[in-house]
């Protein structure tokens, strides 16, 4: 196996996951999951696949076992009790003071490791067995939800008292639990049927009212929705939301041209700024791009232009479409701001940042989005876009969208034509939050909330 999984889920046999992501989460003769007996973070359905799995697992778990031992606890999270003066087991559970707890022991057992964490290694730190209501930690006392498959308690009496606050996100819980994040491994991608482009007369009907909408009217094939169609099967389900969450991206710039009148204004060409952009490309691909040609008819020629310094540059391509349409794709390795005078880009209709993050080193030497943003909003009249995970998230980064244009000079006012909203196009596919002190979002979605602003001379 290699040292990192595909998928991971702390109440899961991840050896079965890569073989089934419907696979029932017990044992093959339907008894509970098994703790890994030594670190109590990992569960398997069988002692086979425990050894199968013992290469990438012995080091985290021999790390763990030391921490255990020096510090002379039962649970790898209680080692810093002494060291943060906060108690692991409480009631009610301040989740502030145990994500303190999960990022000190986080950095104990890199240290061990010498190495940063693999995010499988960050998930059985940040998702431990718990009790969700007294954090009750010992295996043999709990249970998990049977709907979700995730969320333990270890009593019926606190599950009970837990229902309401737990009803709201479980069926999203189950869909996480089950879903398989690796795109390369959706065999049904390649099976998109060619789209059906329109003409003038006939172009924007009713615009989809979100995501599954798009999907169906782009691939004149219903992709349903369990909030549509309630008791869809598990395994159609899935590969809904997967065929769904490939329009994202391109759905996305549709709804911000939409919400800023820029239909009718958009001609023969456009041009897409995507910045700060790493694996973006993946979902601008043949099928989910000529989606802009269906609400766009006068449009011919497509330039997507992805900035950023981890992007492939071996991405480039140029598509060519019936009727003289053209889609070409740029990579530029650079941040926005550094991108040298020999490249001379064109202006561009929209300037987008997916799941921006600006927040996410704000005030740090690691922050390089200050000079970017500067230089967008410089640009008068220039549409810019930000898609962000949480509710959180989007308001601080509403925020220092706000700091930035406060620093520059007085003559130009920041308007927000769209702030924090919930994005109707945001990738179904359910993600759940490390961040367990954030009670908005236990759950969050790539692209889940939308900012959309414009620099206007004032």
């Amino acid at each position: 196996m290699d040292s990192e999984y595909r998928n991971f889920h702390p109440n899961k046999c991840n050896v079965c996951f890569q073989q089934s992501s419907t696979k029932p989460s017990t044992s093959t003769t339907g008894a509970p999951l098994q703790p890994c007996r030594k670190c109590k973070l990992i569960k398997y359905c069988s002692k086979n696949h425990q050894l199968y799995d013992a290469p990438t697992h012995k080091p985290f778990c021999m790390a763990v076992q030391s921490i255990l031992q020096k510090s002379g606890t039962d649970h790898v999270l209680r080692c810093a009790e002494s060291f943060l003066g906060i108690q692991f087991k409480a009631n009610p559970v301040d989740m502030v003071a145990f994500m303190n707890l999960v990022k000190c022991t986080s950095l104990l057992v890199s240290k061990i490791l010498n190495r940063p964490l693999m995010h499988h290694e960050h998930m059985m730190l940040t998702f431990p067995s718990l009790c969700n209501v007294c954090m009750e930690y010992r295996p043999e006392k709990l249970f998990v939800c049977a709907n979700c498959n995730q969320v333990a308690y270890c009593s019926k009496e606190h599950q009970e008292s837990d229902r309401k606050k737990h009803s709201k996100w479980c069926d999203r819980l189950r869909i996480n639990f089950f879903f398989d994040t690796d795109i390369s491994n959706n065999s049904s991608i390649g099976a998109f049927p060619k789209f059906a482009f329109e003409n003038e007369e006939t172009f924007q009907n009713t615009f989809p009212k979100d995501i599954f909408e798009l999907a169906s009217t782009a691939l004149e094939v219903e992709v349903k929705s369990s909030a549509t169609e309630p008791g869809l099967e598990l395994a159609e389900e899935l590969h809904n939301i997967s065929i769904a969450g490939m329009f994202s991206h391109v759905g996305t710039i549709l709804y911000v041209m939409r919400a800023l009148g820029m239909f009718e204004e958009v001609d023969n060409e456009l041009r897409v700024y995507i910045l700060g952009a790493e694996k973006d490309h993946v979902f601008f691909n043949a099928f989910t791009n000529t989606v802009l040609f269906r609400f766009l008819p006068k449009l011919r020629r497509l330039r997507l232009f992805f900035i950023g310094p981890n992007v492939d540059k071996a991405a480039e391509s140029v598509m060519h479409f019936s009727d003289n349409r053209i889609i070409e794709i740029e990579m530029h390795r650079y941040v926005f701001h550094k991108i040298p005078e020999k490249v001379k880009l064109p202006e561009a209709h929209l300037a987008i940042a997916f799941n921006s993050g600006f927040n996410e080193f704000y005030g740090s030497k690691k922050y390089t989005w200050e000079e970017t943003l500067r230089r967008i909003l410089k640009k008068p009249n220039l549409a810019f876009a930000f898609t962000s995970y949480t509710l959180g998230e989007a308001m601080d980064d509403a925020s220092i969208m706000e700091l930035t244009e406060q620093r520059l000079p007085s003559f130009h006012n920041l308007v927000f034509m769209r702030r924090n909203i919930v994005n109707p196009f945001r990738n179904p596919v359910p993600i759940r939050n490390p961040n367990q002190a954030d009670e908005n979002d236990v759950l969050y979605y790539e692209n889940g909330y939308l900012s959309i602003c414009v620099m206007r001379q004032g």
